[in-house]
């Protein structure tokens, strides 16, 4: 089997197998996979198959982002959530209903397969001679490697286990580091996010002199095939400093929350994205998702395909991810303040009929757009650093806060403080997130016991927070001993 072969087979199988499949076919893998680590290019390709894994449609193609995880954080109020689809029972948090599971269990186990391999080529990294690795290769290869592992389990963390704010001490998920046919017991909450720390600074060890977008080392096409090149797209040095600014947001430690978020802000590697990129004539020149902010982002070759009948195409706007106008047009963005907010202007269309129209977010369309713009999903983006200097810095919250709105072309500003100051936080992250997967993730690190989702979102309604935490699959709970 030739490598590209290899690839796709990777591939494959972390898509279509549990991890217990996976194993029953190391013996052969083995031997592959001693052929596929014989060379530098054989690391470069295993960690291209982990990113194309992670760009599966039943994860950050879809599911973990502006489907099932922005479906359960009320995201949406009509459209696909009334069409008798998984989604209409998600939305209704009917976990245990079997189109539901399906989709909970494809994220848990695709996660985990993306881990064994991350787990396997760290393995045969750590074997490997280092001398048969260009220039800084190795440690970027390690570093990227590491900071995968740790987002993956922060995301796997945040959707299956409790809270940290309520749970920090309860069963979580089990932190894999190994590959092999161990059974990695569960870890508390606590336990997982200091796994997950560990990892992040092993990561930042490794790549705060190797990759080129702290180094500051020029890199063109013709140095090592461009390898290095468009670090937005691999789990950069910034995207490991992103990720632990929102891990410790997630167990309350601001001080370092915001010295985190402080240094990717600071590194002016990441700017605000101009009007002149937005509000173009040309709608196939429209900059959707913002792309000089995004700090680490998949390239994702069949989003068009995934999107396509979601967030736009010619199937009724029931089969569609959509919500009433009256939440968009009195809530979150009312014309007193926000009419010309670039995100309502530009980003959300309007369908349906005078008595019922609805808005669909526009940001991951990907017909008829320049090839430059279109492929992407923002996984950590700019904005989000923001977002949690004003939580953490309360103080200066406002402030914060009305640096986002300045670069979206609202002039209002915010003025709130208290309560008040994180209901504010909470519309910002709708407002620049929806389609991300953000939303969920907010309500649940407050252990908020109320969301916006009454009669036409028109006010908070009771939200029971044990709904934060998505059933493990059963397989797992049984052969894993999990409770």
């Amino acid at each position: 089997m030739d490598m590209k072969k290899y690839i796709v087979y990777l591939v494959a199988v972390f898509l279509f197998s549990s991890c217990e499949e996976w194993l029953d076919v190391k013996p052969k893998s083995e031997i592959e996979g001693s052929e596929l680590f014989s060379t530098e290019q054989g690391f470069k390709d295993a960690l291209t198959g982990i990113y194309t894994a992670m760009s599966a449609e039943s994860l950050y193609g879809c599911e973990m982002t502006y489907g099932l995880v922005d479906v359960i954080g009320d995201a949406y109020y009509s459209g696909a959530i009334y069409s008798g689809t998984a989604y209409a029972y998600a939305r209704n948090h009917q976990y245990d209903q079997t189109s539901v599971e399906a989709l909970i269990n494809t994220i848990w186990s695709g996660c985990y397969n993306a881990i064994a391999t991350i787990n396997n080529t760290l393995e045969n990294l750590e074997q490997a001679d280092s001398t048969m690795f260009a220039a800084d290769n190795y440690n970027v290869i390690k570093g990227e490697l590491l900071g995968l592992r740790a987002f993956l389990h922060f995301d796997l963390l945040r959707l299956f286990a409790p809270s940290y704010a309520v749970g920090a001490a309860e069963n979580a998920i089990p932190y894999v580091t190994t590959y092999g046919y161990e059974i990695t017991p569960q870890s508390t909450v606590g336990e997982v996010i200091d796994y997950i720390l560990t990892d992040l600074e092993d990561a930042v060890a490794c790549l705060e002199t190797s990759d080129p977008i702290v180094t500051g080392r020029e890199i063109t096409a013709t140095d090592d095939n461009g390898y290095l090149l468009n670090r937005q797209f691999h789990f950069n040095y910034y995207a490991a400093k992103a990720t632990m600014a929102n891990v410790y947001l997630y167990t309350g430690d601001h001080a370092n929350a915001r010295k985190y978020a402080l240094e990717v802000i600071d590194s002016g590697k990441f700017p605000w994205t101009s009007v002149d990129n937005v509000a173009t004539s040309a709608v196939a020149d429209r900059d959707r998702t913002f792309t000089s902010e995004q700090i680490f982002a998949l390239q994702i070759t069949d989003l068009a395909d995934y999107v396509l009948g979601k967030l736009y195409g010619t199937l009724q706007y029931s089969a569609q991810l959509t919500t009433y106008s009256y939440w968009i047009e009195y809530t979150l963005f009312p014309t007193a303040t926000h009419a010309t907010d670039w995100r309502y202007t530009y980003f959300l269309t309007t369908e349906g009929t005078a008595s019922s129209s609805y808005y669909i977010t526009s940001k991951l369309w990907q017909e008829d757009m320049n090839e430059d713009l279109v492929q992407r999903m923002p996984l950590i983006r700019l904005p989000e650093m923001y977002l949690i200097l004003a939580e953490a810095d309360a103080e200066n919250g406002a402030d914060y806060l009305n640096t986002i709105r300045e670069h979206r072309g609202v002039t209002a500003r915010v003025v709130a403080t208290g309560d008040a100051l994180l209901d504010e936080i909470g519309l910002e992250t709708y407002r620049e997130f929806v389609g991300e997967g953000k939303l969920f993730y907010w309500y649940k690190r407050l252990n908020r016991e109320t969301h916006w989702g009454g009669y036409y979102f028109y006010n908070e309604v009771a939200f029971d927070p044990a709904l934060y935490v998505l059933p493990m699959p059963e397989e797992e709970i049984e052969f894993g001993n999990r409770h």
